[in-house]
């Protein structure tokens, strides 16, 4: 278990080095990168784990750096790792899923943790919620726990956060703004705060 912890660390930090050298900027707008497809009831499947990133540049972006944890790195997982999907995620079976991109500071001690999970048709969102909720350690970082943490649903695809409550409520507020520009609802399905 060690060695996968180090080498996700390692994994984001290369990231990180990666997206500076490329002169990785925010300034997106999300018309041009989000291609996300609608159904009549509008409910909203982020298609790709690059239009998932765009989702939390454009989200980061409006919540401000004064809120956000420094130095974060944002990374799809790879589903057929069940040992990482279930320590990151909670969620022991993967056939809903479509993928699931991780938002994690860099420096392992900060209390800071997001997830969109992208499920395919017919996923049964809120059970996934419920085993995300029920599964995921909120204290799973050396010495800190998360203050708070918040399950919704994003049209028929999933968003998990754990950190402050400051930083949990600035994030919510900016993922609503983002549904409510592509017709999509959020609905807080579980939150809960730990002591």
């Amino acid at each position: 278990m060690k060695k996968k912890i180090i080498c996700v660390l390692v994994l984001s930090l290369a990231l990180s080095f990666t997206l500076a050298g490329c002169g990785f900027n925010n300034d997106r707008n999300s018309d041009e990168v989000l291609t996300e497809t609608t159904d009549t009831d509008g409910m909203v499947h982020l298609e790709s784990a690059d239009e998932v990133s765009a989702f939390f540049d454009e989200v980061y972006g409006g919540v401000g750096t004064q809120n956000l944890p420094n130095s974060l790195s944002t990374m799809e997982l790879d589903l057929n790792d069940a040992e990482l999907v279930a320590y990151q995620t909670g969620i022991s079976d993967v056939s809903q899923i479509a993928g699931i991109t991780i938002s994690e500071p860099m420096i392992s001690s900060i209390a800071y943790s997001a997830v969109y999970v992208r499920t395919v048709d017919g996923a049964d969102v809120n059970s996934i919620a419920q085993e995300m909720m029920d599964n995921i350690d909120p204290a799973k970082w050396i010495c800190v726990t998360a203050e708070k943490q918040l399950v919704a649903s994003i049209g028929s695809d999933i968003f998990y956060i754990m950190g402050s409550s400051e930083t949990v409520n600035a994030v919510l507020e900016q993922v609503k703004t983002y549904a409510a520009e592509k017709n999509a609802t959020v609905t807080v399905l579980n939150e809960k705060t730990n002591s």
